[in-house]
């Protein structure tokens, strides 16, 4: 670990390799005796330049290369600092240089292999624990080794990810510990994990997410309770979405390299996002040109609906990853499409006129929003979270859905302060729950089983 630090320079807090030391077991009475089920191992690892790379498939910049011999590469030249790698990686290959602002990581020393030279940590351990080879498809390796690109990720010993599907070019001597069936942990995890996060590195994207599904989810509910694209409504989709964007600029190391973002439209959810973002973006643009020109705008309207909400289903997608189970299930794009259609109901609601709203379509928007704010209840519950926190969330939820009775049902519902106060409940309860869906995110590699 050492030795690739002082080779490749790395800055505090950077480690391409990592030892992780595991341990369990206790001691248990058996009668008048006590029997010990104690044991610990130790289990260095880096990038396992995988036959299937998960950081190669989902980079936006499409930044990563496999060589022919099977080496995965990165050029940090082209990378923007986005970190979507690092969340796809099941093994926590790629580390972030903050003071770069770019990803980094191991290229298995190719200017020793090109020297004829093994890697540093090769040379480097006084125990020759560690060893590179080449390999061939149906090539027998020695035989007290697993070769773990050969089996399924079920039976990779802790604390590799047991769903992972990219096949790590990684060959293990086990240890017996790790048949042990008593519960394991990493007990160094501050070593392994030492860039101590602040919880704000995510808060750009708060602000992107919400923002773009506010302004889909108003663009929608527009041309449902109006028929129509009109100028205020639109003028107010077009500083969400423009707000959003320039907002999510700030999550990014290497801004200088965004232009790079629809390089690899092909696989990465990434790129595809942003490619119906600006998309949406020149729909709303045009339908506000044709609204000043008094053109025909209600066909285009419809058309960029569609993009908009293509955009949230691929903003969700891009969250789906095995890495990351937290994220990986259908709670994702519920969450999604929910925070859409609530955050463009209310500001419709907020910015429109009663008497421009027909009294059928505003009591089945009211019956709408609270069906949404159930269903987000229920999303929320399954969340773990804190029991301080949950009674917050589900005390604005609670506001929201009596807001919303209030807002569609009395009369007080036609005050825009009535109103403009249940939408910044809304967004409140919002605001905290997308912290909660990117703090579930935990580093890839499992710490306790």
């Amino acid at each position: 670990q050492a030795a690739c630090k002082d080779k490749n320079q790395l800055p505090l807090g950077v480690l391409w390799r990592r030892v992780y030391e595991v341990s369990g077991g206790a001691w248990k009475q058996e009668g008048a005796a006590w029997a010990s089920t104690l044991f610990a191992y130790n289990l260095s690892l880096s990038c396992s330049h995988c036959v299937h790379p998960k950081c190669a498939g989902v980079c936006p910049v499409d930044a990563f290369s496999v060589r022919a011999d099977g080496i995965v590469t990165l050029d940090s030249s082209r990378c923007m600092g986005c970190g979507y790698c690092a969340w796809a990686c099941p093994y926590d290959a790629p580390q972030y240089d903050r003071a770069a602002g770019r990803m980094t990581k191991c290229d298995f020393c190719l200017d020793n292999l090109d020297a004829g030279l093994p890697p540093a940590c090769v040379a480097a351990c006084p125990l020759r624990v560690l060893d590179c080879i080449e390999t061939n498809d149906g090539m027998p390796l020695v035989m007290d080794r697993i070769a773990l690109w050969e089996t399924s990720a079920t039976t990779h010993p802790f604390p590799l990810p047991q769903d992972s599907r990219t096949r790590p070019h990684l060959a293990i001597k086990p240890h017996a510990g790790m048949a042990s069936p008593e519960a394991m942990r990493v007990a160094n995890r501050e070593e392994i994990h030492p860039q101590k996060m602040t919880g704000r590195e995510e808060t750009p994207l708060v602000a992107f997410t919400l923002l773009t599904q506010m302004a889909v989810g108003a663009w929608c509910a527009m041309l449902w309770l109006l028929h129509s694209a009109q100028l205020l409504p639109v003028l107010l989709v077009g500083p969400c979405l423009g707000i959003g964007m320039i907002v999510s600029f700030a999550h990014l190391g290497s801004k200088r390299n965004a232009w790079r973002a629809l390089n690899h439209l092909r696989k990465s959810w990434l790129s595809q996002e942003l490619l119906f973002a600006l998309l949406f973006g020149a729909g709303c643009l045009a339908v506000l040109i044709g609204i000043v020109l008094h053109a025909g705008t209600l066909l285009l309207a419809w058309l960029t609906a569609i993009l908009g909400l293509e955009l949230i289903y691929c903003m969700s997608r891009v969250y789906r990853l095995r890495a990351v189970p937290a994220w990986d299930s259908w709670r994702t794009p519920a969450r999604f499409f929910l925070s859409t259609g609530l955050l463009g109901l209310l500001g419709i609601a907020v910015l429109t006129p009663l008497a421009h709203i027909s009294s059928i379509q505003w009591t089945a928007a009211g019956v709408l929003a609270i069906a949404f704010w159930i269903a987000e209840a229920t999303v929320e519950w399954s969340q773990p979270l804190s029991i301080q926190r949950r009674g917050i969330q589900l005390a604005l939820i609670s506001a929201a859905i009596l807001g919303c009775g209030t807002v569609f049902f009395t009369p007080a519902g036609s005050s825009p302060y009535v109103r403009g106060a249940v939408l910044l409940i809304a967004l409140a309860e919002q605001i905290l729950g997308r912290l909660s869906f990117y703090q579930a995110r935990t580093p890839a590699l499992e710490t306790v089983r």
